[in-house]
């Protein structure tokens, strides 16, 4: 009944979202980069995906009141204090998810309320206190358990909002490692938590009729970090008996996730670049090099984690060192096939490691060349084609990263008339797109006019590829070489 509640609840909200996200505007537009769909697309999916999983949970009342079914199966206090402490943490990442699926939200202040709705869980009594590696050896975490336990719920959630880059992918692996933990959950007699797994399962199928391709909805931010934060929360519940945590049968359920962001940060660094810039390297993009549809690579990462999860329960049941190198072999195996399909470069990422401080002070260096001024150029040779457009102010704003960690902008303002400036605010058109280049930023273009502006998109999408690769060649280009560049008009 949970889970029909659940799958039911999910289908009708969804459906509901999918029209109420376009009134709102709520829509993920296609940049041609990152986001290759091919029209803008409701967001928001975390929504129904909340609301469904509560309604299924709430489901078991009804069990309680028409079947006479025991609170003491489930264990009273111990699921009304997780219960409760998933509510307000999932709660906390879903508004969090929204403001950033509307609004573009900083990583620090991502980070800060990830660790606000982790250590909700924490209250209520989620902590891993000791880990257990097979029978062999034991692991107390002592001083260690909270920061630990934090660790490990950031990273689910992380590690999902890395691998939710393709329809269907993200809410089909949630679904499949939700059923994987309820099974673990009822043969170990862990019945609530594997409770709350049926009702996520159950929402977030109901999600993916909607999320397939062509989706008519995605999960955003807030339907990624929302499964991220409760399958690694449930994972810790269900993987754990008397206090001992089995962290290798846990780690090989969420293996498929925790590995992708792993090699994504790997690669990022390897590169040069800030861990939580995006790129088409993750494994799902890998796999459609190969000739896959996306449906098709859906299918098979599903298929994939659904043999890690299996591998789990396993080796949850498993001891012995014997047990112990077949899975770290399984674990080497992964990150092996992961680098074969080009998630990874490890001579790349072993010449940086090795030479990390010369290669360090050459990037600085290389930053020091390529002065502000050939941007300032290339924003002069774009005000032909703002006249064109019939624009009256254009405002690009770069967001990239410093040397020391920081986040760091510069603005661009192109204005017809000054005249005119109490008046722009009748009709604005603003964009969101990567920039490629020796230091990858993100570019917010704002367009506006005093009368009615002009909303060819195709239009549009010509003047952002202007922009792109005009950037691109500002970061090849030297300071001599930069004043023969001529815009393609």
């Amino acid at each position: 009944m949970v889970f029909l509640a659940a799958l039911t609840g999910g289908t009708l909200l969804t459906s509901f979202m999918c029209r109420l996200s376009r009134r709102l505007g709520a829509v993920d537009k296609p940049d041609g980069d990152l986001k290759c769909h091919n029209q803008a697309t409701p967001t928001l999916g975390g929504i129904p995906l909340f609301l469904a999983m509560v309604l299924g949970i709430l489901s078991l009342s009804v069990l309680v009141w028409v079947y006479g079914f025991s609170w003491a199966v489930i264990g009273w206090l111990d699921w009304n204090l997780f219960t409760g402490g998933m509510f307000v943490g999932g709660l906390i990442i879903l508004l969090l998810g929204a403001s950033d699926d509307l609004h573009h939200v900083m990583p620090h202040t991502k980070l800060l309320f990830q660790i606000i709705a982790a250590m909700v869980l924490i209250g209520s009594g989620l902590v891993i206190n000791h880990c257990d590696f097979f029978g062999v050896f034991g692991l107390s975490l002592g001083a260690m358990s909270v920061p630990f336990t934090l660790f490990w719920l950031i990273g689910s959630c992380n590690a999902f909002n890395f691998i939710d880059g393709m329809d269907g992918l993200a809410s089909g692996i949630g679904i499949v490692i939700a059923l994987v933990l309820s099974l673990l959950g009822f043969m170990t007699g862990h019945y609530g938590p594997a409770i709350i797994a049926l009702a996520l399962a159950g929402s977030l199928m109901g999600v993916l009729f909607f999320n397939l391709r062509p989706a008519l909805i995605f999960l955003g931010d807030s339907g990624s970090q929302l499964i991220g934060l409760i399958l690694g929360a449930l994972t810790i519940k269900i993987a754990s008996v008397n206090g001992v945590f089995a962290l290798p049968s846990a780690g090989l359920i969420l293996s498929v996730p925790v590995l992708d962001a792993l090699l994504s940060i790997l690669r990022r660094y390897s590169m040069g670049k800030s861990p939580i810039r995006g790129d088409r390297k993750h494994i799902h993009h890998c796999l459609r090099r190969y000739g896959l549809s996306v449906n098709q690579v859906s299918m098979t990462l599903w298929a994939v984690v659904l043999v890690t999860g299996v591998m789990g329960i396993v080796f949850w049941f498993a001891d012995g060192v014997q047990a112990g190198l077949a899975a770290l072999t399984f674990v080497v195996l992964q990150l092996y096939v992961g680098s074969r399909l080009g998630c990874l470069e490890g001579r790349r990422l072993a010449g940086r490691l090795v030479g990390s401080t010369y290669r360090w002070k050459d990037a600085k260096q290389t930053n020091k060349s390529q002065p502000v001024a050939k941007l300032e150029v290339l924003w002069e040779r774009m005000e032909p084609l703002f006249e064109k457009m019939q624009l009256d102010r254009a405002i690009l704003t770069l967001e990239g990263v410093s040397a020391d960690g920081r986040t760091k902008y510069e603005t661009y303002q192109w204005v017809r008339s000054d005249g005119l400036m109490a008046e722009l605010l009748g009709s604005q058109w603003t964009k969101r797109f990567a920039l490629e280049g020796d230091e990858p930023r993100v570019a917010t273009l704002r367009l506006e006019s005093a009368e009615q502006l002009w909303r060819d998109e195709d239009r549009i999408d010509w003047l952002l590829q202007q922009i792109r690769n005009n950037m691109r060649q500002a970061s090849r280009l030297g300071n001599e070489q930069m004043a023969e560049v001529k815009m393609k008009i």
